[in-house]
């Protein structure tokens, strides 16, 4: 995605400094953006196939009984308020999180589509079958007859390899890396596997080393109508033509509305309709939802919480939950070279971070304090009978209370000083000193107005009160990503945005192609490839905990704010899961007022 410097941000991408998004997963570089998968042979096939352990209880993208609906049948329309419309769902595009949540759930499909439950961590989506080599390098997907676009038109094969086609080049780079894709190496049209040969169906899709996680990963690979797309991108951003559950009936600054397809799986679409309204006056968005216009707020106003969630009656007409969605800006720091290599001076450098500082005056809303940019905390329901009964406490909104406190602040700084002190750092006039020279760490970052300026001043005032120098390296991030890739920095603000369940492979693995801060560790390589080979959940989140808590030692990031978000829905809506901490929109269905069995909050 591109950078921005207002704070917003999309799921993946490389960049630069809070502008520099780091394709994997970057947003900027501030300025301040794999997975696992099957072992040899493995395969999506049809529904005879088991996708992993667990059933429909266990998997909350798995197969459900029939959506509750009304006596009308499945004619509802579900409104969701959000700040803002999606810019652009072109799936060959950069999109931010709610557009990905629309090109993912409705509008589009690959030839496979993500699935939590299990290896091979995949199920079929536009493919009927495919099959992965011995050597984890390549893969062949059977494209079968009989799919179609929204505009009526067959899907063939000839679109499958344009698409497909659209992730290689230089051009596609960052969103190659921002998926896992970044060992993508070729597509071609094939006759299919010995003893299941159908010439001209068969997609083999090559690797250039082995990936255990290859069907996960090409599940961002979405399929667009090669005649509409080619050579207009730009409008098919704005008048998108795909083969998913939904298709897109208008689109204006205001309201988008989604209409489902008359041959769609019912398990994929409860509702009729979607509409997603852009609604940035949270008080408007709060009255419409209590009014029943809107079903679902995408992203409650700070300013309303609590306060808003404890009036009468909303406990018996809403659910609320606290969301923390994979998206982190960081300050990263190049351990190949230089002081910031130690680990006690980058602790030193993090423990003099304004926490207070950069909640209350640069983000202005709560974020979650942790060591790792991994992401551990799943979306949690918040109690608002407790809430409006005064109970705060242990209901849900902990994190959300929680405040960095100036004086923990302060104290932390002294002790950053002390520990430079023990350093051999000694001030001077203001400015720390060895017989080596002054201490000074340049701090990367695209100069962006806005969030991007303010964050590194404010980081940069706080370090200077240390006697450490920080001066601005800033350019555009097309630039800045040369010296990241070469180690050729000090210091450097960066968003990391992905999706919740990742490998982290590319960012911090020995091997991996975004390693910019050069972390080399045996322990991290093993806990990151134990991902990799994961073949249950239990599994992959004991994975996540290692690479968590060994990030947390090695400290080659610091992360400087977790978003936190509260989402309010009603109690008619039916089918709510989540993807990334957003709702799954393929599911999202509206039944009568007495639909209050509890939801999956997974």
């Amino acid at each position: 995605m591109r950078p921005r410097g207002d704070g917003g941000g999309g799921r993946r991408a490389i960049a630069a400094a809070l502008g520099l998004a780091l394709g994997l997963a970057f947003t900027w570089t501030l300025g301040c953006g794999e997975r696992s998968g099957p072992g040899p042979g493995a395969r999506v096939a049809g529904e005879a196939e088991e996708t992993g352990a667990g059933g429909a209880e266990d998997d909350p993208l798995g197969p459900r009984e029939p959506l509750q609906l009304t006596s009308l049948g499945p004619t509802e329309t579900v409104v969701i308020a959000l700040r803002a419309l999606p810019e652009a769902l072109d799936p060959l595009g950069e999109l931010d999180p709610w557009g990905q949540r629309v090109v993912d759930d409705l509008l589009f499909e690959g030839l496979v589509r993500r699935s939590p439950a299990g290896h091979p961590w995949a199920e079929p989506a536009l493919a009927d079958r495919c099959e992965v080599d011995d050597d984890l390098r390549g893969l062949r997907c059977h494209l079968p007859e009989g799919r179609s676009f929204h505009d009526g038109e067959p899907v063939t094969i000839d679109d499958v390899l344009y698409s497909l086609e659209g992730w290689l080049g230089g051009r596609a780079e960052r969103r190659r890396l921002a998926n896992g894709l970044d060992g993508l190496k070729a597509i071609a049209v094939d006759d299919g596997p010995s003893g299941d040969r159908d010439p001209g169906r068969w997609l083999r899709i090559t690797f250039e080393e082995r990936d255990p996680l290859i069907l996960e990963r090409i599940a961002a690979m979405k399929v667009v109508p090669k005649a509409r797309h080619r050579g207009r991108a730009q409008a098919f951003a704005r008048e998108p033509i795909g083969s998913g559950p939904m298709r897109l009936v208008s689109l204006d600054k205001e309201k988008m509305v989604l209409e489902r397809r008359d041959d769609a799986d019912p398990e994929r679409t409860g509702a009729r309709r979607i509409v997603l309204r852009a609604l940035p006056d949270g008080a408007q968005a709060l009255m419409l939802l209590r009014r029943g216009e809107v079903h679902m707020i995408g992203e409650v106003s700070p300013v309303h919480v609590p306060r808003e969630l404890q009036k009468p009656g909303m406990a018996a007409r809403f659910r609320a939950y606290l969301l923390s969605p994979p998206r982190y800006d960081l300050l990263l720091y190049n351990l190949r070279e230089g002081p910031q290599s130690g680990p006690r001076l980058r602790a030193a450098l993090a423990q003099a971070i304004p926490w207070a500082t950069l909640e209350g005056e640069i983000y202005g809303r709560p974020g979650l304090r942790l060591a790792a940019p991994v992401d551990r905390s799943p979306p949690q329901p918040i109690d608002l009978v407790a809430l409006a009964d005064g109970q705060v406490e242990g209901i849900g909104l902990d994190p959300w209370l929680a405040r960095a406190d100036p004086a923990a602040d302060a104290a932390a700084a002294t002790a950053a000083a002390a520990t430079l002190d023990a350093l051999g750092w000694e001030l001077e006039r203001g400015v720390r000193r060895r017989s080596t020279g002054q201490l000074r760490l340049p701090l990367m970052w695209d100069g962006s107005s806005g969030l991007a300026t303010e964050l590194s001043g404010a980081l940069r005032n706080a370090w200077r009160e240390l006697g450490v120098q920080a001066p601005s390296v800033t350019a555009h991030w097309g630039y800045l990503t040369k010296p990241l890739g070469a180690g050729d920095f000090s210091l450097a603000l960066v968003r990391y945005a992905d999706v919740s369940e990742s490998d982290l492979h590319g960012l911090f693995h020995s091997r991996g192609k975004a390693n910019f801060s050069g972390v080399v560790d045996p322990a991290l390589d093993a806990a990151i490839e134990a991902f990799r080979a994961a073949r249950t959940p239990e599994q992959r989140r004991d994975a996540q905990e290692a690479m968590a808590g060994r990030l947390a030692e090695l400290q080659p990031a610091t992360v400087l704010h977790a978003p936190l978000e509260i989402m309010l829905a009603s109690r008619r809506i039916t089918g709510l899961t989540f993807v990334d901490d957003l709702p799954r929109l393929d599911r999202l269905g509206l039944g009568g007022e007495g639909s209050d069995a509890p939801l999956d909050p997974r």
